[in-house]
């Protein structure tokens, strides 16, 4: 018993330093913002104390509801992007790849040494009237005058497939590196074609891999702030623009609170989905 309880103290020891951090940066802010979320606000924006559901009643109606209906669109088109390019790159690195492939998850991670908002705002130079692609675009007679790509959705998308396309790959690879390859074969000895073998057993056995691959795109995209600015030129306000305006600009901390803790708990409700269909996944092996 003394051992028990001395190693439950060590424990207890290693974990506090951890355990104190979540609770100061994560769990008392997350409460703060969950209170100011009740708040109610005067029309200088400060707030004021009492209780009312009016600022997330607010939210299901108007101009709220297509920002949710514009969010969910975005997410689910970039994570539906990421999955359909990320996949056939993961399989080339884990099955096609051989001793390169090191060297291309290298590749994969240099861009994460690099400060997010440098990333994306060169795309801005990318896309823009003078930029390379409408450059190249002239001078392969494609077209005879600059096409605008900044502002509009496309662009969006192409900088959020651009910096959640790492995040769908490594996942995805690190599902399809423990298959062992002997069932490939013998999926091939017994006549199945390399498309069927492919569906009946790389992608069943991958499948965790997709559906991780799919939560880290999708949750994140809902609240992305700094590409739908470059890129979209804030046209398209999604969840996160929306959450920096109410703080910021319309000075509404209430209802900013009230939309980040629909996110938060949009993103916990996408967690379960991921959990439940993980353990339906693991269960038909």
């Amino acid at each position: 018993m003394r051992r028990e309880r001395r190693e439950q103290l060590q424990t207890g020891l290693m974990l506090a330093p951890s355990v104190l951090l979540l609770a100061v940066f994560v769990l008392i802010p997350i409460c703060v913002v969950f209170a100011y979320s009740f708040a109610l606000r005067d029309p200088y924006g400060a707030v004021l104390p009492g209780f009312t559901f009016d600022n997330y009643r607010d939210l299901f109606q108007g101009v709220y509801l297509q920002i949710f209906v514009n969010s969910f669109y975005l997410a689910g088109m970039t994570t539906a992007l990421c999955l359909l390019i990320g996949y056939p790159v993961a399989y080339f690195i884990a099955f096609k790849a051989g001793r390169a492939a090191p060297a291309l998850l290298l590749l994969l991670l240099i861009p994460f040494w690099i400060n997010f908002l440098i990333r994306i705002s060169a795309w801005v130079v990318l896309l823009g009237r003078g930029g390379l692609i409408n450059q190249g675009l002239l001078l392969s007679g494609l077209i005879d005058v600059p096409v605008g790509m900044l502002g509009t959705v496309g662009a969006t998308l192409v900088g959020m497939v651009y910096a959640f396309l790492p995040v769908t790959v490594f996942p995805i690879y690190a599902a399809l590196t423990p298959i062992d390859r002997r069932l490939l074969e013998a999926g091939a000895d017994l006549g199945a074609g390399p498309a069927e073998t492919f569906f009946r057993i790389t992608l069943p056995l991958s499948l965790p891999g997709v559906l991780a691959a799919a939560l880290f795109v999708f949750v994140p995209s809902m609240g992305v702030f700094a590409i739908p600015v470059l890129l979209g030129g804030g046209k398209e306000i999604i969840l996160g623009n929306l959450i920096v305006q109410l703080f910021l600009e319309f000075r509404n901390i209430p209802a900013g609170s009230a939309v980040s803790i629909l996110l938060l708990v949009l993103s916990g409700f996408g967690i379960l989905l991921y959990m439940r269909a993980l353990r339906r996944v693991e269960a038909m092996k």
